[in-house]
């Protein structure tokens, strides 16, 4: 974390400072439970929790001086003690701060947003750029209004490329983002049905999505997926909109793209791909599961470009991709099965795309197929299951499970097909599941286990005694 001093956070944030004792901090803090010694404790107000009403535990952690948007006893009483600093708004000043910090760093600014993908696409971006070049990113989703700033404190003056994951579930969201950043480099993945609860149809999505074009400078570089209608459509607009902006596009399907790549074989812990980056053909074995991650791969590939990267470097660069936990995650099982753990998050598309690389494979066991409640559906919810049942039915699974609020819309699509085979299906998990799945599981089987976050999914994990695989940090 940047280390700064009162001079440099007045001039910021125009904070009023109450009580001064430290002139410098060695970071900034927002969580009583950690170290906060030396550090400036910012006291966030949210939804569900108020860290002003914990100022007096920040000082016993160690804080060198609070950040506050309300005076109170407790503010009064340690501005004899620590240094206290007055804003207006403290999620403002931290914001505020993150901008501060982005402009003393020579990095170039990337930033990723996109329906699906776009946490993956952090993590290749950062793999395939690392491989070349010093990068900094954030660890996990720390993609919102608090994270973007957060990440930006966390950056190393001296890094050549921060990459930040920027994620919305409202207008206008993605624009505060982009002015927070200030990013050098932008880029929207895909446009998909992930919350359409708040949005109701994609193409209000699209459009709160391309805030990410609209809303970055006019010397920022644009890259836009060609094969993705949506970000197509944002790609005519924005060569209207920005003709001098520098542009780069990659596609699947279009040869003439900056970035065309193509999936050559496919398998369990790899796919094999071959194409053309900058004009230079090239093959590549990446060790991730799903052709859904040709997209995040390309998407990667171009910001490699956009930062100065050789074609050359770029194809050397794109092995280091990886996935990370509850993404595509190939789990190894004590039974000698294999488990597709990819249970971080979930949406109609990304379901789809799981569903279809499964169908694709051959193995010599079973297809055992674990779903769970997609989270932000809004009022479509009922609907969506109903037919995500139907696509699980004709998949060729040879057991299902499915946990989660819309079990019944689920089971009414799975029987609406000719899906003959043992299922289980309840709006709860239970041990007696999890244990299920375990002794169905054999050499040879694999079982792919989908659902958003909050369903918990690594519940059925467990139980099968895996291998390699752990608790979420």
């Amino acid at each position: 974390m940047r280390a700064m001093d009162v001079q440099t956070i007045v001039k910021a944030t125009g904070a009023k400072v109450l009580g001064q004792s430290a002139t410098s901090f060695s970071g900034i803090g927002t969580d009583t439970r950690q170290d906060l010694n030396g550090q400036l404790f910012i006291a966030l107000k949210g939804e569900a929790f108020d860290a002003h009403k914990f100022l007096d535990k920040a000082a016993a952690q160690g804080a060198a001086g609070i950040l506050v948007h309300e005076e109170n006893e407790q503010t009064k009483a340690l501005e004899k003690k620590i240094t206290v600093l007055l804003v207006p708004d403290t999620l403002k000043a931290l914001q505020q701060l993150g901008t501060w910090a982005r402009r003393q760093a020579k990095a170039k600014i990337v930033a990723i947003t996109g329906s699906n993908g776009k946490t993956t696409t952090k993590e290749f971006t950062a793999a395939l750029i690392g491989s070349a070049k010093s990068v900094h990113f954030n660890k996990g989703s720390f993609n919102n209004h608090w994270g973007v700033p957060f990440t930006l404190l966390q950056l190393d003056p001296n890094k050549e490329v921060a990459v930040v994951e920027m994620g919305m579930n409202h207008a206008g969201e993605l624009t505060e983002l982009v002015h927070i950043a200030e990013p050098d480099v932008v880029v929207c993945t895909m446009v998909g049905r992930a919350h359409v609860e708040f949005f109701g149809t994609i193409e209000k999505i699209a459009e709160a999505k391309e805030e990410i074009y609209n809303a970055a400078s006019d010397n920022a570089i644009r890259i836009y997926n060609l094969d993705n209608k949506q970000t197509h459509n944002m790609y005519v607009r924005g060569k209207e909109k920005f003709p001098q902006a520098k542009m780069l596009t990659f596609s699947s399907e279009d040869p003439r793209a900056d970035v065309h790549l193509m999936i050559s074989s496919m398998n369990m812990s790899e796919i094999a791909v071959k194409g053309r980056i900058g004009g230079v053909d090239g093959t590549a074995r990446v060790q991730v599961f799903g052709a859904q991650n040709l997209t995040n791969l390309m998407a990667a590939a171009a910001l490699g470009l956009s930062v100065g990267m050789t074609p050359q470097q770029v194809w050397a660069g794109l092995p280091e991709c990886k996935t990370n936990w509850g993404r595509n995650q190939l789990v190894h099982l004590k039974s000698g099965a294999q488990m597709i753990f990819d249970a971080y998050n979930a949406n109609p598309d990304s379901m789809k795309a799981l569903i279809d690389n499964v169908s694709l494979l051959t193995v010599p066991g079973k297809k055992i197929g674990v779903f769970g409640q997609m989270r932000e559906m809004g009022s479509a919810s009922a609907e969506l299951h109903r037919e995500l049942g139907e696509r699980v039915g004709s998949a060729g699974f040879d057991k299902v499970y499915f946990v989660g609020d819309d079990a019944e819309a689920f089971t009414q699509g799975l029987k609406s097909t000719s899906y003959k085979n043992p299922t289980s299906i309840q709006k709860d998990y239970t041990d007696e599941a999890g244990k299920d799945l375990a002794q169905n599981l054999k050499n040879g089987d694999i079982a792919v286990v989908k659902a958003s976050r909050g369903t918990k999914l690594e519940r059925f994990v467990y139980p099968c005694e895996p291998l390699d695989f752990s608790e979420k940090d």
